[in-house]
Order: structure tokens, then sequence, then C-alpha cells
């Protein structure tokens, strides 16, 4: 799947249509406005249609992580958390602490 971009153009019509502010109610921000979809690319694949503030999209992105992970469990393209450990074991597997020194 391709990664599709908005014009300058089109990113200022979104910003225009917005009254230039982020576009989650209560938020309000005009800064480092990024553009993004309302819903993830799994379900829609199209243009990003509104424009969020840096924080409003990590909390954002966070939940269609969720979501997109939900959705591939139950199309089963990825396994369960019950059929990853009954592939891999109980212990989780995972890079060694590195102290720095």
């Amino acid at each position: 799947m391709t990664r599709l971009y908005l014009t300058a153009r089109e990113y200022q019509a979104l910003l225009r249509k917005q009254n230039g502010v982020c576009c989650r109610k209560g938020c309000g921000s005009s800064q480092d406005l990024i553009a993004e979809h309302s819903t993830p690319n799994i379900w829609k694949h199209a243009k990003p249609d509104q424009l969020m503030c840096s924080a409003c999209h990590k909390a954002k992105t966070l939940r269609d992580i969720r979501a997109i992970w939900k959705a591939k469990r139950l199309n089963g393209e990825a396994l369960s958390q019950y059929e990853r450990r009954k592939k891999y074991g109980a212990k989780l597997r995972g890079r060694p602490f590195w102290s720095g020194q």
C-alpha cells in the first residue's frame, strides 16, 4: 500500500476548512498541524482528511495501532495473545538490558 500525501493546495484548503486549528474538539492548537486520516488506512485507503496538532496526533496514533491490530487478529492476519503463547511459550523474548557502560 502506497502512502498518499497532501499537496500544498489541499493542505491550505483543509487549514481554511478547520479555521487554522486542530480538528479535535476543545484543543484549539494552531501550531505544528499534521495531516492525518480520520480512519486508519486499513479500512479506508485515501488521502489525509484532517489536520491535528502533535499532541492529539500521538494519542490518535496509539488508538489506531490498537484498532489496526484488532482488525488483523479478527481477520486471521496476526496471532492472538493466546496463540502467541501457545506457539512461543509464556516468556516474552526481548532485547537484553544495556547499562550504557
